[in-house]
């Protein structure tokens, strides 16, 4: 699995655990993309930075030290969720924690 595609699934994960923190199932995927962003990217940090037009801003760092940030289209990240769930609530913004 691309770096990219793992982040997006993490960041869709992470937006739905931030809705539903009760959800289990959801707290188990969003490790499981953890894991591979730490074991196969070799990822030491990823988390939401921000959240504006239409686009969250993921910052992540590298065991190597190099930061980055990488944008997702705010609509393809909330996308998983209204699937599941129905449209997301105007105050679910995903960004209560970071990390895992």
């Amino acid at each position: 699995m691309s770096l990219m595609d793992a982040l997006f699934y993490w960041l869709q994960m992470k937006w739905i655990v931030s809705a539903r923190p009760d959800d289990e199932a959801a707290r188990d995927t969003l490790g499981f993309f953890a894991q591979i962003l730490s074991e196969d990217h070799r990822l030491v940090s990823y988390e939401i930075s921000s959240v504006d037009a239409g686009r969250v801003h993921v910052a992540y760092a590298a065991i190597e030290g190099d930061v980055h940030t990488a944008w997702f289209d705010l609509e393809a990240v909330e996308q998983l969720q209204r699937d599941m769930f129905g449209a997301p609530a105007e105050e679910d913004s995903g960004t209560e924690d970071e990390g895992d």
